[in-house]
C-alpha cells in the first residue's frame, strides 16, 4: 500500500475518454460509440484501413516504466481478484524482456526527435495497493488525481516515460465502462489511457463486463484474457502517444480511433477485418494479446516484422599521424528502425567512440598498425560490425639527438610543450623520440619548440630546464670546437653531473674544464 497523502485535482490535459479499439465497445460488441469526428470532408491520402500512423510532434516513451496501482481492498481480500492481480503482475513483468518480447518491439519504429522506444529489460516497476475503496462510478478527474497522488507519493520523476495503471476493484464501474451491471450497461469502453501530470491508464475490473471485454476471447477458459488484451492495448498506446493526440496516430481513421492498437482492436472489427490475435509468450508466461499496427509492415502484426538486422558502413582503410585530431563518424542502421549503441575494439591510442553517436574522436598518441572493429547493437540485441585497418605514422620531428657521456642523450624529461610550463633537461638512454631531437639556431637549443634554459642565472650546479624561448641570455649558447656548450650569460658549460649514466639525472651548468662529461655531439 502506498501512502495516501492529499488528493490533488490536477487540471486534465486531454479529453475525458479515449475511445476505440479493445478499450471501446458498444453493448452489441460492435464499433466505438464516440468518434473524433464524422469523417465528413476528410481527404485520405491512402485507402483505409491501411493508412499509416503519422507523427504529431509530441514525445514518445523511449524507456517505458509501468506502475500497477491496485485501487480497492478487494484486490487482496477477494481470492478471485487476488488471482487476477497476480495475472496482471506476471503480464506487466514480462513486457520489455528480451529476446522474448517481440510484441513490445513493434512500437520501436515510432520515435520522436530524440530517439525511439527501447526494450532491454522488464518495463515493470511493481504493484502497489491503495486499500481505500474507490468511489462508485469513479470519474476521469478522480482517476487523474489518484494517479498524480501516487506519482507524488512514490517520487516518480520520469513523468514522460512513466505509466500508472489504475486498476479499480470489481464493482467500481468507472464512468462509461461497458458492463451490464454498470449504469444499465450503457458504457462504451473497456479501458482507456489519458494523462494528467503523467500518462495513466484507467483499467476497470473487466470481468464485470464478461465476454464484452475479452473474457475467453483467445483461449477457452481464458478468464483473464481481457486483462492482458486491454492492458497491453493501453500500454502500447501510452508508449506511442503518451499525451494523447500528440504522438503517433492515423488522424484520418475516424472509425477505430487511429492509435497503434485501435486499428487492430478485436481483430480489426471496426474495419470489418480479421487481424491476428492470440497468445504471446513472454519470459513470465503466455498471455492473450491482440496485434498492433506496424508502419514497417503496413499491417497489424503480433511481433516486430522479422528478426532485426543491423548493418554498419565500412569506412575503409584509415591513416593518420601522431598528434593529429580525428573525427570519424560511423554509420549504421537497424531494420527494426531502433537506435544503435556503438562499441569499438582495437582503436589507435588516444581515440574512443561515442556509445550513442558512433563518432570516433580524439588525438592520436601512438604510431603503428591497428586492426579496428566497430560494432553497433540495436534494442533487440541484434548486432552488426565493420572491420578495417588504421595506420598511424610517427610524427616527423626536426633536429637530431645531442649525445654526451657514455652515449646518453640530452632530453626533455617530461615531454613538456605546454605554454608557460617547464620540464627538466635530463640524461636518458637514446630512443630517437621527439623529446630528444634538438635544433641549434641563433644560439638557442630547442626541443619540442621549447628552449634549454638556466632558470635562475645561478652559479655552478644550477639545474637546467626546458621552457619557453624568450630570447634572453639565459637560453643562449655557444657550441665550441671542443664540443662544449657554453651559456653566454655566465660562461658555464652544459654538464652531465658526476658523469652520471642514470636515466632522469638533471643536466646542470658547471665551470668549463674540457671534461668528458661536458663534451656533447650536437646540431
Amino acid at each position: 500500500m502506498y501512502p495516501r497523502g492529499k488528493r490533488i485535482n490536477a487540471p486534465e490535459k486531454r479529453k475525458a475518454e479515449r475511445r476505440g479499439g479493445p478499450e471501446s465497445r458498444t453493448a452489441a460488441g460492435g464499433n466505438a460509440a464516440e468518434r473524433r469526428g464524422s469523417g465528413a470532408g476528410v481527404t485520405e491520402p491512402c485507402s483505409q484501413p491501411n493508412c499509416p500512423l503519422v507523427y504529431n510532434g509530441g514525445v514518445v516513451q523511449q524507456s517505458p516504466h509501468v506502475y500497477l496501482l491496485l485501487w480497492g481492498p478487494g484486490w487482496s481480500s477477494d481470492p478471485s481478484q487476488a488471482a487476477t492481480a497476480a495475472y496482471l503482475e506476471s503480464f506487466y513483468a514480462g513486457l520489455g524482456v528480451q529476446p522474448e518480447d517481440t510484441w513490445s518491439r513493434i512500437t520501436s519504429q515510432y520515435g520522436d526527435g530524440s530517439g525511439f522506444p527501447a526494450f532491454t529489460g522488464s518495463v515493470y516497476e511493481g504493484a502497489f495497493q491503495d486499500t481505500s475503496t474507490p468511489p462508485s462510478g469513479v470519474t476521469q478527474s478522480q482517476l487523474a488525481a489518484e494517479a498524480d497522488a501516487f506519482a507524488s507519493a512514490q517520487n516518480i520523476t520520469d513523468l514522460n516515460d512513466a505509466q500508472v495503471v489504475v486498476a479499480t476493484q470489481s464493482g467500481t464501474c468507472p464512468q462509461g465502462f461497458y458492463a451490464p451491471g454498470c449504469a444499465g450497461g450503457t458504457g462504451t469502453y473497456c479501458a482507456w489511457h489519458s494523462s494528467s501530470n503523467l500518462p495513466y491508464t484507467n483499467l476497470p475490473y473487466v470481468l464485470d463486463a464478461g465476454t464484452g471485454c475479452g473474457e475467453d476471447f483467445v483461449n477457452s477458459g481464458g478468464t483473464d484474457d481481457g486483462f492482458s488484451i486491454v492492458g497491453g492495448h493501453e500500454y502500447a498506446e501510452s508508449i506511442t502517444d503518451p499525451f494523447p493526440d500528440t504522438g503517433w496516430m492515423d488522424t484520418s481513421d475516424t472509425i477505430s480511433g487511429g492509435e497503434v492498437a485501435d486499428k487492430c482492436a478485436w481483430r480489426g472489427e471496426a474495419w470489418g477485418g480479421n487481424d491476428p490475435a492470440g497468445d504471446v509468450t513472454l519470459s513470465t508466461g503466455s498471455f492473450a494479446m491482440q496485434s498492433l499496427w506496424s508502419n514497417a509492415a503496413g499491417a497489424c502484426v503480433m511481433s516486430a516484422p522479422g528478426a532485426d538486422t543491423v548493418s554498419v558502413t565500412n569506412p575503409g582503410r584509415q591513416s593518420g599521424t601522431v598528434g593529429n585530431r580525428v573525427s570519424l563518424q560511423m554509420r549504421g542502421s537497424s531494420t527494426g528502425g531502433s537506435s544503435l549503441t556503438w562499441t569499438a575494439s582495437g582503436l589507435p591510442g588516444g581515440l574512443s567512440i561515442g556509445s550513442a553517436t558512433g563518432l570516433i574522436s580524439g588525438t592520436l598518441t601512438r604510431h603503428g598498425g591497428y586492426d579496428v572493429t566497430v560494432t553497433a547493437t540495436d534494442q533487440s540485441g541484434a548486432t552488426g560490425s565493420a572491420s578495417f585497418t588504421w595506420t598511424i605514422k610517427a610524427k616527423t620531428v626536426a633536429g637530431r639527438p645531442i649525445t654526451g657521456y657514455a652515449g646518453k642523450c640530452l632530453d626533455d624529461q617530461n615531454g613538456n610543450t605546454a605554454s608557460g610550463g617547464k620540464a627538466e633537461a635530463g640524461i636518458s638512454t637514446c630512443t630517437g623520440g621527439g623529446a630528444e631531437r634538438w635544433t641549434f639556431t641563433g644560439g638557442t637549443l630547442k626541443v619540442l619548440g621549447k628552449c634549454l634554459t638556466d632558470p635562475r642565472a645561478g652559479g655552478a650546479g644550477t639545474g637546467l630546464v626546458i621552457t619557453a624561448c624568450g630570447g634572453a641570455r639565459a637560453n643562449l649558447w655557444t657550441h665550441l670546437a671542443n664540443r662544449e656548450y657554453v651559456l653566454r650569460r655566465n660562461g658555464l658549460c652544459l654538464t652531465d653531473p658526476r658523469s652520471s649514466t642514470v636515466n632522469g639525472t638533471q643536466a646542470e651548468v658547471r665551470g668549463c674544464r674540457d671534461l668528458r662529461n661536458q663534451h656533447w655531439s650536437g646540431p
